[in-house]
């Protein structure tokens, strides 16, 4: 909803619109919630964006891809039409996009490939693969390392860890998600809504700081670079970014993690 209604990220608008009968209610999130958190989602997915230009990915895989317009978009990039662009996500979800894509676009893109797998399962993760040449691969995970805990990670990691080892590339993501910024963002009712939504609480899932973050995935056996997530990106780019919103996206980062 904050993608499709204050942002310029390509295909969200058009992705809204179609989900639009589908929605759930916005009762219970804080007054102006989904505007406020708006800069973070767009920052994050330009952060991502960005570094894959730089790195001219022409093999990406999307785990957990949810609803991110990335492979619409990517699909119909000019430099791209060469490339493979593949999203993974469970069964119903992949079934939905498939559904959404083929409204915005008439049909699904040659160049991209739609997969059912779960990021714990590396045997599904490996079959996604299969339509990816001998060549590297820029694997993005985009808002889901939160909602998966610290042994779920550690399984995500050495899954990501075994398909770059095959290929060579990077994993990006921007999931750098810290304690003490849920607290100073998430109201007591929408962490309670969230918990409630999920079934489990999902702070014990966060990073104490950046050192800690950067420590687990060194354990996971990547080198780690810390790239600023607003690097490359306008401020007035932004959709309504506050002072202290703009002050969190300034201390946040983007990893690109190798093996």
């Amino acid at each position: 909803m904050a993608r499709g209604e204050f942002t310029d990220i390509p295909f969200a608008r058009e992705m809204l619109e179609h989900l639009k009968p589908q929605l759930p209610s916005t009762e219970g999130l804080p007054s102006g919630g989904l505007r406020s958190y708006t800069p973070f989602f767009e920052a994050r997915y330009k952060s991502v964006s960005r570094i894959l230009i730089e790195q001219g990915a022409k093999q990406i895989l999307e785990l957990a891809a949810g609803f991110s317009s990335r492979g619409m978009e990517w699909s119909r990039r000019a430099d791209f039409q060469d490339g493979v662009y593949v999203e993974t996500d469970l069964p119903d979800m992949i079934e939905n996009k498939r559904s959404i894509v083929t409204a915005i676009l008439g049909s699904i893109p040659a160049n991209l490939n739609l997969c059912c797998a779960s990021v714990l399962n590396r045997s599904e993760l490996e079959h996604a693969c299969s339509s990816f040449q001998k060549a590297r691969v820029a694997v993005t995970t985009e808002g889901l390392l939160r909602y998966l805990t610290f042994p779920e990670k550690e399984q995500l990691a050495a899954n990501v860890a075994a398909i770059l080892r095959q290929f060579g590339g990077t994993w990006i993501t921007p999931d750098i998600h810290l304690r003490q910024w849920m607290k100073e963002r998430t109201g007591t009712r929408l962490h309670q809504r969230l918990a409630n939504d999920l079934g489990r609480d999902v702070e014990p899932n966060y990073f104490d700081d950046l050192a800690h973050a950067r420590s687990f995935f060194e354990r996971c056996g990547f080198t780690v670079e810390e790239r600023p997530l607003m690097e490359g990106i306008e401020v007035g780019t932004l959709a309504d970014a506050s002072a202290d919103m703009l002050k969190q996206l300034e201390e946040r980062r983007t990893f690109v993690l190798r093996v």
